[in-house]
């Protein structure tokens, strides 16, 4: 009888797995606790080197919870964080603000990272150039 949390991987539970991974902001960590029957997070991330399929699916799934953090990018930036100081004037709270502010940036980095063709800093362009030999030797003359 086999105790605990299971380990046996399964393509049905890979999969639920990463439905789960690309529909929930919470990390792995979280989603472990959040849902019983899955593995501990350690056995998850052990999975994605011995199993290609499941490991592609993973990247699929963080890909997935990259725009759902882009989504959550602008809901955070605009929210208005004031409160109302002992006169009755309307205030912007520094310390919130500033929290909001790193939040932001954190989810930006992040988002590019799991999915740097869309979101990154640098675009980059793939560009192959064929040369025939004797273009290259005309070019040299």
């Amino acid at each position: 009888m086999e105790r605990g949390r299971p380990t046996k991987y399964t393509p049905e539970l890979a999969e639920e797995i990463c439905d789960a991974l690309g529909t929930h902001t919470l990390g792995l960590n979280a989603l472990c606790d959040k849902y019983p029957h899955f593995p501990c997070p350690d056995t998850v991330r052990s999975w994605r080197h011995r199993h290609e399929d499941f490991s592609v699916k993973y990247l699929q799934a963080m890909q997935s919870r990259a725009m759902l953090y882009e989504e959550e990018t602008f809901e955070i930036a605009a929210e208005k964080i004031t409160y109302c100081d002992d006169k009755g004037i309307e205030r912007f709270d520094a310390a919130a603000v500033a929290w909001q502010k790193m939040n932001v940036n954190l989810r930006q980095w992040h988002v590019s990272k799991l999915a740097p063709k869309v979101f990154g800093d640098k675009q980059q362009t793939d560009t192959t150039v064929t040369l025939k030999h004797e273009e290259s030797i005309k070019d040299l003359a």
